[in-house]
């Protein structure tokens, strides 16, 4: 048996989840009916792994297993032909097997081959016989025994449909986990290495790295490295030319697939590096970037295997989310520093306009007014603070009105509750226009007027929309203005300058009612 067919062997009886299973009563029959049409002793349905054949079904052998050495059925087993031999002890191939020479004394042997859909051949339908038989099978004994291999064969595809549809599943399932960890992944490392862990655990293989390539593609920086218990880690500078002819693939951005290093053409010179690292097998699954590779994700195996359609393509999955997550944090990194060279040059721009302002009004006598725009101008500065924290996203409502809060002061005075709600950029800059006007009307006639004054902004979401409330209670008594100035003009107007507010001016307090719809606050 040639190595890499041995691994495609054993990947496939993988698959089919069949090795140390108990007994079926399918198989059991059809070596049941293999013994009487070939009126032999000894039926067995032989499966081989790497180191051992093992009988999904016998009659007239009492043990389960044997050696792969003492496998007559391993003889010529990738050429799917029946193999028939007459007498065991002259057959140089089987003379010497303990199985001939030994107690248990096998002269004849015939096993017609079980071949998977997939062109696997897994092991033999076999009969055999303590005495040696010149003549072989009857034509139609060979013809029956091929037709109850071909029974087996089905048997096993029909296992191999059924677990196929579990390994989909399974693949699935962790490709959702690996998107939930990288989009929890706030750097490139954790969400790299997130990934392996997963990836190392659902195709239970010993290595699985992310590593960064130079733009020729020559040198690769391995970073995050998850390993098996017992394997080394690769972390660290590695040429792709050490282990191969192995850039081409990459260069053009395929996955480089590789099912034994041994005989692969591209690594069967650089057997010896491979193994120190102890690689039998491989696939580096390329990351791009704007049509050019600047990454790999890399899985090793200790041992030749054969990658299946759906483990390239579930690996093809997890370097395309590695690529759209590292460019999520690339893009929020450019975004950071973008936000924070418009933080800076804003605050200076408003520094100016207040500077400006301050030196143009400096000879008007009444002050009161210059004061109000100056305070407006910080009541903006607090608003753009906070969407700039936000990358000028959705802020939070109450972010936005403890921002203004702040600034004027009297916080220990107030009363906020409500849920989370969204505003947009104009919308936060108009609730906090409106929040300002409130808070300076309630410093000026109002609650804070007094000592004992409190005010409460509550907010709810009801079938109308949002209703912002503000309620003042411990202030002087109140009197309706008999004139309505700017700052009046800037409360009427509401969250989003589209008014939807009702003013009452109680003796007990200023009431105020502000509504809007929430997805145009979010949108606006």
């Amino acid at each position: 048996m040639s190595e890499i067919q041995a691994a495609r062997r054993a990947d496939a009886l993988k698959e089919l989840a069949v090795l140390d299973t108990p007994e079926e009563q399918a198989f059991d029959d059809i070596v049941f009916i293999a013994s009487r049409t070939c009126d032999t002793p000894i039926a067995l349905i032989s499966l081989l792994d790497y180191d051992r054949q093992w009988f999904k079904a016998r009659v007239g052998l009492e043990v389960c297993q044997t050696e792969i050495a003492q496998s007559v059925c391993q003889i010529d087993v990738d050429d799917a032909e029946m193999l028939v031999i007459p007498d065991l002890t002259r057959d140089p191939r089987t003379a010497a097997n303990p199985l001939v020479t030994g107690e248990r004394a096998f002269r004849f042997y015939a096993g017609a081959p079980l071949v998977l859909r997939s062109g696997v051949v897994v092991g033999r339908l076999c009969v055999i016989d303590t005495k040696t038989r010149p003549e072989g099978l009857t034509p139609e004994q060979m013809t029956l025994l091929r037709a109850l291999g071909r029974q087996v064969s089905d048997q096993l595809d029909l296992r191999r449909a059924a677990q196929v549809s579990a390994r989909l599943l399974e693949l699935q399932t962790a490709l959702i986990e690996i998107g939930e960890r990288i989009r929890a992944s706030e750097e490139a490392v954790e969400m790299t290495s997130a990934a392996a862990a997963v990836v190392g655990r659902v195709l239970g293989v010993q290595r699985a790295s992310f590593g960064l390539v130079d733009p020729d593609v020559e040198i690769v920086d391995v970073e995050a490295d998850w390993t098996a218990p017992g394997v080394a880690s690769i972390a660290g500078r590695h040429r792709f030319d050490d282990y191969g002819t192995l850039r081409a693939d990459l260069v053009a951005g395929e996955p480089l697939v590789i099912e034994d290093v041994a005989t692969d053409h591209r690594t069967s010179a650089h057997t010896d590096a491979m193994r120190a690292l102890d690689i039998g097998a491989l696939v580096n699954m390329p990351v791009r970037d704007h049509g050019r590779t600047v990454a790999i994700f890399i899985v090793n195996a200790s041992r030749p295997r054969f990658w299946t359609p759906d483990e390239v393509l579930f690996l093809r999955s997890v370097a395309a989310r590695l690529e759209a997550g590292v460019a999520r944090l690339r893009a929020e990194r450019q975004q950071s520093v973008l936000n924070d060279e418009i933080n800076h040059r804003l605050k200076n721009m408003l520094s100016m306009v207040q500077a400006i302002a301050s030196q143009t009004l400096r000879t008007v006598s009444q002050r009161e007014p210059v004061e109000s725009f100056e305070r407006r101008l910080i009541a903006l500065s607090a608003a753009h603070d906070v969407l700039l924290q936000k990358s000028w996203k959705d802020a939070d409502l109450r972010t936005v009105a403890e921002a203004v809060i702040e600034t004027v002061g009297f916080g220990e005075r107030m009363t906020l509750d409500g849920p989370s709600v969204p505003l947009g950029a104009r919308a936060a800059l108009s609730f906090s226009l409106v929040v300002h006007e409130l808070m300076t009307n309630a410093c000026k006639y109002g609650a804070f007027c007094l000592d004992i004054g409190h005010v409460e902004l509550t907010w709810t979401i009801e079938a109308s929309g949002l209703i912002v409330r503000w309620r003042e209670r411990g202030g002087p008594l109140v009197v309706a203005p008999s004139r309505k100035g700017f700052g009046s003009k800037l409360i009427r107007l509401g969250l989003t300058g589209t008014g939807g507010t009702e003013l009452r001016y109680e003796p007990d307090g200023f009431e105020a009612d502000l509504r809007a719809s929430v997805e145009h606050l979010a949108q606006a």
